[in-house]
């Protein structure tokens, strides 16, 4: 039985970035707050759930049967708009992380959001522009209102 290929490679490129994660979380120093939740604790939930995810998704690749068709070389060495969006992704993300910092939560997150939405071919502007408005509000909202938790 042949493995997914698109499967498997995702699911074992998120387990690393788990790993890298967990490494980097570990690094985190605790508030010794005691049974108060730390500054590492959603780091902990997040890389968790995209473990379980990971793994999943990894099982799903070893136990679903590759398609075989009869493509020509040409076709089959065509690169497909998932792996170019999922590129993209990892360029977002990084810009991302790298303007954060520098311009502050709410317009780089507002604009992260908006092209991943447009990447992912969303094209109703109502859609692309109030939902994740109304989103990165709530969030921005619930750190600073809620926890006392200042985002840059």
């Amino acid at each position: 039985m042949a493995l997914k290929k698109t499967d498997c490679g995702l699911a074992i490129l998120l387990l690393a970035f788990c790993a890298f994660a967990a490494w980097r979380t570990t690094l985190v120093p605790s508030s010794g707050a005691g049974s108060q939740a730390g500054p590492d604790f959603l780091p902990w939930i997040a890389i968790i759930g995209i473990a379980l995810l990971s793994v999943g998704l990894l099982i799903r690749g070893v136990r679903t049967p590759v398609q075989v068709s009869e493509k020509s070389s040409a076709e089959s060495s065509k690169i497909s708009y998932a792996t170019v969006v999922l590129v993209l992704f990892i360029i977002l993300m990084t810009a991302y992380a790298i303007s954060f910092e520098r311009i502050g939560y709410l317009p780089s997150t507002l604009a992260t959001f908006v092209i991943g939405m447009l990447l992912l071919r969303e094209r109703r502007p109502l859609q692309f522009l109030l939902v994740p408005a109304v989103i990165v509000a709530c969030v921005y909202f619930g750190f600073t209102h809620l926890l006392d938790v200042y985002l840059p």
